[in-house]
């Protein structure tokens, strides 16, 4: 690439043209010799009404934009009157901060979109007591996507007290709040749920159902794997 053309920016910006992985690649490779690359992407952005495009360039801004920028970048479309926007934009910043702290305003918001992707975001933040804090606390939440993503977010850390807090939402009473319970025990592949996934299968609720039989076949794949596995060489 020579320059940052328009059939460049095009490219990178049409989810019908080029893959997120392949397009966030490209932006890297212009940013290592384009440092304007950020404002020719904000200079589309501003213009941009098409929701896929929007969502691909916000992206590629997460992706490009140095730590020292991501906040000026991020901040209008943080605030944006735009729900899909407004709910990229904060995943993107959590992503790229780690802000437990800042995080934590949007525990009790009134739209659960943003505060779990907030969570999400943030599973691969620096282990912090306010990481910690944070995700403790987004347990607590009746969404079932925010109370596992919370879930997820301890596996990751460590946390011994993930486990406990899983079995409790796999008994929860509400079947949205189940689902994300089986979700998780797939996710962090929790081989010792097992029994507790094959007894969601039976689960009044379909959802439920569904997805401890998905949960059921991971867990199967992933013992298989680990029973093939050769042993570790001695020394």
């Amino acid at each position: 690439m020579d320059s940052l053309n328009g059939a460049w920016l095009n490219r990178v910006c049409d989810p019908a043209e080029m893959t997120l992985g392949a397009a966030v690649a490209q932006a890297l490779l212009a940013a290592r010799s384009h440092p304007e690359v950020v404002d020719v992407l904000l200079t589309r952005l501003r213009v941009e009404s098409e929701p896929g495009v929007v969502d691909r360039l916000l992206e590629l801004l997460g992706a490009v934009t140095p730590a020292e920028r991501i906040n000026d970048v991020l901040q209008p479309y943080i605030n944006s009157d735009n729900p899909r926007i407004r709910s990229k934009a904060l995943k993107l910043y959590a992503c790229a901060t780690g802000d437990a702290q800042w995080a934590m305003q949007f525990l009790g918001h009134s739209d659960s979109r943003f505060t779990a992707n907030v969570v999400e975001a943030l599973w691969g933040a620096k282990s912090t007591p306010d990481l910690r804090e944070f995700f403790w606390a987004a347990c607590g939440s009746p969404n079932g996507r925010v109370a596992g993503n919370a879930v997820v977010g301890l596996f990751h850390l460590g946390d011994p007290r993930a486990i406990d807090v899983l079995r409790r939402l796999c008994r929860d009473e509400s079947p949205n709040v189940r689902a994300s319970a089986a979700w998780v025990i797939g996710t962090v592949g929790w081989i010792e749920g097992m029994d507790i996934a094959v007894e969601m299968m039976k689960d009044p609720n379909p959802k439920v159902q569904r997805n401890a039989i998905q949960v059921v076949r991971r867990l199967q794949t992933l013992a298989g794997t680990a029973k093939r596995a050769p042993a570790s060489p001695t020394r």
